[in-house]
């Protein structure tokens, strides 16, 4: 079965450059205007749908008509704890300029008081495996961490180095997934439909 992958559209915190994890923002008023515009392309428009439980997603969800998308924990953002509301440089200037460094590189990575990237690589994977369970062909509304996640199980990338240029967020990642839930990239960068 294949399974495309679509981060929710923008937030205000996206456009301060603030770290969401956890925090239930909503979409902005562009964000949702823009998501209204566009549509999976088919089959996906009509395919199973799922969406992380967080707010964004589901407006995400509701705005391309995927009604009553089945709600699932595992694609929610990585729990970003105390950095969660901060910018990269509030970060920086309260923790240190090794605030990343020290808190690991790599599937180790994890923020204080949060969760870590291999916890989250966990979820991803345990959602694909049931995913697979079926033959039809599902869309899953997320976040950016899930997409790289999701990257990350497909492809064998080391996320130690900066995320490839080829996955562009704003598109669908596309994953052809086996029943086990072993993985492989179907498509990259999918364009959405315009309305």
């Amino acid at each position: 079965m294949r399974i495309a992958f679509l981060r929710h559209g923008p937030t205000e915190w996206n456009a301060l450059g603030r770290v969401q994890g956890h925090t239930d923002i909503p979409l902005s008023a562009e964000g949702l205007a823009k998501m209204q515009g566009l549509r999976p392309p088919p089959p996906f428009d009509a395919a199973r749908a799922f969406a992380s439980p967080l707010l964004r997603a589901r407006q995400t969800a509701a705005a391309f008509g995927l009604l009553n998308p089945a709600l699932d924990a595992r694609l929610m953002e990585q729990n970003w704890g105390r950095w969660e509301g901060l910018s990269r440089d509030e970060i920086l200037a309260r923790d240190g300029t090794e605030a990343f460094n020290r808190a690991g590189l790599a599937a180790s990575f994890q923020p204080p008081g949060g969760e870590s990237t291999q916890t989250l690589m966990d979820r991803v994977a345990a959602f694909l495996k049931d995913a697979a369970r079926h033959d039809n062909d599902a869309i899953a509304i997320a976040h950016l961490g899930v997409l790289r996640a999701a990257y990350t199980l497909a492809s064998g990338w080391d996320m130690a180095t900066p995320m490839p240029a080829e996955l562009d967020v704003s598109r669908m990642l596309v994953l052809e997934v086996e029943a086990s839930g072993d993985c492989r990239i179907h498509a990259l960068n999918l364009d959405l439909q315009k309305l």
